[in-house]
């Protein structure tokens, strides 16, 4: 049962490296448990999540303008639910934390005592949902541990899952130490750009910035940078790749930031991936790799890089550390070309410190 609780507030605009705050005017609702029958979330509101995870098992309509502030919560849209968050770019929607006054004033009534900080609150989670749409969209200081692991917005590990992001932005997520810590995690349910659609986005001042299936085309519109401030970008500012090879062919062709690599893929049959030019591709581990069956398995550029993640030279230092490492001959397995009879490991200027 969702449970909602009103009283009133004021809001104020204060300049930020963010968008400026689009509302004047705030009545707070507060809101938990689970919305269990169809739901509008109206402009001119602040809904607060407090404490409490809050369930989406049917659809939350959220218009243009709308607050949503959280703290220590995740708001969870399950398989029989969907969000339709659909704001404008003069009367964004806005995720973030409870703390943060910039956005209705003083929500949690504290005065100066409290600002908003990254891992204030956990996440939007899609689990298993169909058609959640998020059109210019916020969503600000998540990443609170869950598991481990850090994330602003989780999708779950279906086989595919259809969803819209389009212009949000996504910031001061709070970063952890494992691999699977990421501000947008896709996961392997990331795999076909028509129907996990994620396009004109930005990603900044988060650690590592976006995850998903290799085969995954990621569109040229997103960036990873503030696009008010370019110089705030992500500590590990990169694509985090994860998954198996799929029958299908995939454009890694962001040459904004590197793609990351932390597996060996194995490219046989139909599949390929087209390496486009000025393309940076970093391999994390001695175990990492690529290896084509044919020649139209693995194509590329003959200007993209293959290296190292501590080559800080090409793509900028991916890995955050500043000049605690360097790389060195070995810190990745190399280009395998399994055909014409004998395997072989290809050498060329562009690949950087493999082992072969």
């Amino acid at each position: 049962m969702l449970l909602m609780t009103a009283a009133l507030a004021s809001c104020t605009k204060e300049e930020d490296i963010n968008p400026e705050p689009q509302v004047t005017s705030c009545d707070i609702i507060e809101v938990s448990g689970t919305i269990s029958e169809p739901t509008v979330w109206q402009a001119g509101f602040v809904y607060v999540v407090d404490g409490s995870d809050l369930r989406v098992e049917s659809v939350l309509t959220i218009e243009p303008g709308v607050v949503i502030k959280v703290r220590n919560a995740r708001i969870s849209i399950l398989e029989q639910g969907k969000v339709i968050a659909e704001g404008t770019a003069d009367k964004r929607i806005v995720f973030t934390s409870l703390a943060d006054d910039r956005y209705c004033g003083d929500t949690n009534g504290d005065e100066n005592a409290t600002g908003p900080e990254k891992g204030d609150w956990v996440s939007l989670t899609l689990q298993g949902t169909i058609g959640s749409v998020f059109k210019y969209v916020d969503i600000f200081y998540a990443g609170q541990s869950s598991g481990g692991t850090n994330r602003a917005v989780d999708i779950g590990w279906q086989q595919s899952v259809a969803f819209t992001f389009d212009h949000c932005r996504i910031a001061h997520t709070m970063s952890g130490a494992r691999h699977d810590s990421q501000a947008f995690h896709g996961s392997t349910a990331m795999q076909d750009a028509s129907v996990s659609k994620f396009t004109n986005n930005a990603l900044y001042d988060n650690g590592k910035p976006i995850y998903f299936n290799a085969f995954y085309t990621l569109d040229p519109s997103n960036v990873f940078h503030n696009p008010e401030d370019p110089s705030v970008t992500n500590t590990n500012n990169g694509i985090y790749l994860y998954g198996r090879v799929l029958d299908a062919t995939v454009n890694w062709n962001n040459t904004e930031v590197p793609y990351v690599v932390d597996q060996n893929y194995q490219v046989y049959n139909s599949a390929t991936i087209n390496i486009g030019p000025n393309v940076v591709v970093k391999f994390m581990s001695t175990g990492a790799g690529l290896q084509r069956n044919a020649p139209q398995n693995i194509i590329l550029n003959p200007t993209a890089i293959l290296t190292s993640y501590k080559d800080d030279t090409h793509g900028g230092d991916t890995n955050g550390d500043g000049d605690a490492t360097s790389p060195v001959s070995g810190d990745w397995l190399g280009l395998r070309n399994a055909y014409r009879g004998n395997p072989y490991w290809e050498q060329s200027p562009n690949i950087l410190y493999s082992a072969n």
